[in-house]
């Protein structure tokens, strides 16, 4: 019975290592990709994920409060 919870947490450990892994590289592609469009003289637009040299995007805060 040891060995079985054991063999547990190490399955769940490398499980949440993996998902911990995976949204560390699918945030670190959007961040790398704006490095990139500023390091170039560009605009990132974060929304959409593009970079634009002749707009500037200067980003859009959201109503948070209803007054």
């Amino acid at each position: 019975m040891q060995g079985f919870k054991s063999g547990c947490l190490w399955t769940v450990g490398l499980l949440v290592a993996a998902v911990i892994a995976y949204a560390a590289y699918l945030y670190s592609i959007d961040f790398f990709a704006a490095d990139r469009c500023l390091d170039a003289g560009g605009s990132f637009h974060h929304d959409r994920g593009e970079c634009s040299f002749t707009e500037n995007y200067r980003g859009e805060v959201p109503q948070l409060w209803p007054f």
